[in-house]
Order: C-alpha cells, then structure tokens, then sequence
C-alpha cells in the first residue's frame, strides 16, 4: 500500500521536480521518495530496531562462523538506505537533508558497533573463525565490489523496474558483518584485526557514497552536476567523498599488490622444495615465510635432505640472508611383549633409551640434541635438534615399547636450521627467537618478554616472562637450550602468569640453529 503522507523534502525542494528527458515530475517524485523519506521518529524507530536484529544476527553468525546467518543479517541491514539519501541529497544541494542523513549513519554505525562488542562478550566461547578473519584483511578487490554495488543499488532505488535487484546489492556490499566483526574483534582484544575490518566497512561505506552519487547524475536523479557546487560547502563535501575513495584505494591497491607477489613467492619457494625433496616419500604440512625466514614441516618415512641445501635453492627467491628451518615428523608404532611389566616412570625410561639410542649414533658422526620427551597414553613425542636428520631406525619404536612396557606410538619431531647471520646475532635476539620457537605453535603458552643482562665475560641473566594455562610443558629444555645459546655462564630464571586460553590463528615463527 501506497503511503499517501505529503513528503516534507518534496515541498521544501519543490524546484528539483521540474520535467526534464530523464524523469517526469510524478517519476521524479517517486524517486526522491525512495531516495530521501522523512526521517521522522517513526521511520528512526524502524531503522535502529532492523540494525539491532541485523547486528545480533551478524554477530551470531560470526560467532558459529555460519555463512548462511551472516547473509541473513546482509539481507535485513538498513545502512544502505540513509548512506544513498546523503548521496542524493549532497547531489541535490539539501545540506539539511545531508546533514540527518549522515548523523543518522554516524550514530547507527556507532551503535552496531557498541552493541556488537556487548554482544561478542556475553558469548561463553568464541573463535575467530573464517568468517571473522575473512573480513580482516580487505583489498582493492572489496573496493570494487562496494563500488559496483553502490552504483547498483542507486540504479535500483532510482529505476523501480529493478529494485527487485536490491537484496542482491545487500549481500554484495555487506555493510553491518565488517561492524559486527570489528566489535568482536575490539572485545577480544584483537586490535589490529580489528583495523583490518573497520577498514573494510570504510571502503564499503566511502565507496558506496561515491559510486552512488556518480550513478545518481549520471541516470539524471540529479539533474546536472551544477547541484554539487550550488553550496560551497556541499562541494567540499563532495570534493572529501573522492579524496577518501582514492586514499582508501591506494593502501587496498598496495595491500593486493603485495598479496600477489607474496603468492607467486611462495609459489616459487614450494616448487624449489619439490626439487630439494627430489620425490622422497615426505608431505610438506605447513609453509611459512615471513621474510627472508622460512620454515618448512615435513612428515613421512623418509628422512629430509639438509637444510642448506634447501636455503641455497632459495637464495635466488629470498636473497643472500634466506634462513631456512625444516622440521619433520618421523612416526613409528612400537609393541612390547606380553611379559614387559610397565615402567614406574615411562617418561624417564623412554628418555633413557633415546638418550642410549642418541649416544650410538654419535659414533656414526650423527650428533643430535635430545630437548624434550613427553610420554601420553601411549603416545612418546621426542624433541631433537642437530645438523643432520636422524636416521631411520625401524627397532627404535620397539625398544622403547620394550622399556616402557606398553604399545607405543613413537613421534620424532626434528628441528634443523641453517642461518648464515646467526654467528653475528644480539644475545636479545637470540634469546627471544628461541624462546619463541620453543613456544611454537602452542596456543597454551605466550611470550610475555624476555630480558638478557651481562656480558661473555661476566656471565649473562636470561629472564623470561610467560603467560601460561597450567604449567608449561618443558620448561627444563628450554632452560637448557637458553644456557647452551649463550657463551660463558648463563642463568635463566622462567615467570608465568596465568593465561585463559583463546585460539587464534596460527603465527609463523622461525626456530634458529639450537647450537
């Protein structure tokens, strides 16, 4: 049903209803209709009681990291509305019908904001899922689409022939999931991922506003760009619409620019690991790159090629400082007879036959650092470091289900690393890269700091502050890689301060040579 209620900007603005080639008065009039309602109490009322549903549900959505809810809060969201009434109305010259528009998408934007922080923090766990950290990382390709969408939407709400196509333009430019997951991200104090979405709604909200205004003039809704300059202060208004959209675009641009030469590097550097592989039976599980650092992880039976060779490989990729870290997964099942009685200590039983089995094949010039024994249920996960992987030993698993008295699952996890610069590296830094790959890929754990004192002479201190859920597992390994880093007497005190645990993902970190 038709709303037969005299709209106020039609009669303020009598002058713009003028025939012309594009519209007629009673088409023009329907146009501004949809284009500028009055924004009176009724219609605001409306509009913050759809934005709060459409933030629940996004926030909801988000949280299950559900696509289907998500879009569903996309299809409900109202911004869209008083983000093209400030379009048409700074077009027209209506300062004062600009003026509430843009309040309007000011206070909404807050409030979507505010609540969805509320909301992120009432929630009894929550994970950032992909459908949270998709939204943190936007490039030119978003400020196309919100551009694209924009010019749609106003097309739409100015050719009613096609305004079916609105729900469409809704989905494509998804103005209230970049707010809702910036206030999640803001509650669980993520505050550069949070950047990265509020950025996003920036590009859709700058976008939208000026495709919108272009597509207005160009279909006629606004008669002539003479409307922009009537009022100064409308043509700087204007004049600030473009200036954002092109500082917006120049870091998306940079940011896309950088994605695709980070992809085609890492698309070299995964095809000069095929090569140094050379087809042995091993699967590369995880690649990182953090500039001229790489870390590669391994699993299969056979045992991987040295890790100079693989950096050598990459110094045409990386250049001359490529510091290369492998780590492989070497897995066995062990058994134990049925006369084994299981041992008081297996960790202590199962450290002194690797430790046996380490010492036998040092004679073989295969020198390797035993850092960390853990025995689970079963499980015997082992921790070594050295120059060259060790090699394959079918009866080691067996022995040490022999020892422990029980089926064993025997994981060997090796650490190997080649850095050139490494001879030359601060004490500082060399302290909080190791105690950072220690950490690993533990989300139990985080580094705090770490502070070192003294000298090669006078002994140095190594203090190093954790956040911990419970106790750290293998604090005695990484005291002792911290005093064997260092020349001289070393004393290292570990502190941990309790951590409730989120996850998050994963952060790439690069594990220097042990020795």
């Amino acid at each position: 049903m038709n709303d037969s209620r005299p709209n106020r900007s039609l009669v303020e603005f009598s002058r713009l209803l003028a025939d012309d080639d594009n519209f007629d008065r009673s088409e023009r009039i329907e146009v501004l209709k949809r284009l500028i309602p009055d924004q009176d109490r009724r219609w605001l009322t409306r509009f913050f009681l759809m934005l709060t549903l459409s933030v629940t549900i996004a926030v909801m959505g988000l949280a299950a990291n559900s696509v289907a809810v998500v879009i569903g809060a996309m299809l409900i969201a109202p911004l869209m509305t008083p983000i093209m009434s400030f379009s048409a109305a700074v077009g027209l010259g209506l300062g004062r019908r600009a003026v509430q528009a843009a309040f309007v998408v000011a206070i909404g934007s807050l409030w979507s904001l505010m609540f969805s922080i509320v909301l992120s923090r009432l929630l009894p766990s929550l994970d950032l899922g992909s459908e949270i950290l998709g939204r943190t990382s936007p490039d030119i390709r978003d400020l196309v689409v919100a551009i694209a969408a924009g010019a749609a939407g106003a097309y739409a709400i100015a050719h009613e022939d096609v305004s079916a196509t609105l729900p469409g333009v809704a989905v494509a430019v998804a103005l209230v999931p970049p707010l809702a997951a910036t206030g999640i991200l803001v509650g669980a104090g993520e505050g550069v991922l949070a950047e990265g979405s509020a950025l996003l709604y920036a590009t859709n909200l700058f976008a939208i506003a000026f495709s919108a205004l272009a597509t207005l003039l160009i279909t006629g809704v606004i008669p002539t760009a003479r409307f922009f300059f009537r009022d100064s202060r409308m043509a700087a208004v204007v004049v600030g619409i473009f200036i954002a959209t092109v500082a917006i675009a120049i870091p998306l641009t940079s940011r896309s620019l950088n994605a695709a030469e980070s992809s085609r590097q890492q698309s070299e550097i995964l095809t000069e690991i095929e090569s140094w592989l050379a087809g042995r039976d091993l699967d590369v599980t995880t690649l990182d790159v953090l500039g001229t650092m790489v870390t590669v992880e391994l699993t299969g039976l056979d045992e991987p090629p040295e890790a100079y060779a693989l950096a050598t490989r990459l110094v045409p990729v990386l250049g001359a400082d490529a510091e290369v870290t492998v780590r492989w997964d070497a897995r066995a099942q062990g058994s134990a007879s049925a006369g084994t009685p299981p041992a008081a200590d297996p960790t202590e039983v199962a450290t002194a036959v690797l430790n046996e089995w380490i010492a036998g094949i040092a004679n073989d010039g295969i020198i390797l650092e035993l850092l960390e024994v853990t025995v689970t249920d079963g499980q015997v996960d082992v921790v070594v470091s050295g120059p060259a992987a060790p090699p394959s030993s079918p009866e080691l698993a067996n022995d040490v289900a022999e020892a422990v008295g029980a089926t064993v699952t025997l994981d060997i996890r090796w650490i190997q690393s080649f850095d050139p610069t490494l001879a030359n590296e601060p004490p500082a830094d060399r302290v909080e890269r190791l105690v950072n790959a220690w950490v690993g890929r533990r989300s139990s754990v985080r580094v705090l700091s770490t502070t070192v004192n003294g000298s090669s002479t006078g002994g140095w201190s190594v203090l190093v502050d954790l956040a911990s859920a419970g106790q750290p597992v293998g604090l005695d390994a990484l005291r002792t890689v911290l005093i064997n880093a260092l020349p001289g007497n070393v004393s290292v005190s570990v502190r941990t301060t309790p951590l409730d645990v989120i996850d998050h993902a994963d952060t790439p970190v690069a594990v220097p040579s042990m020795g």
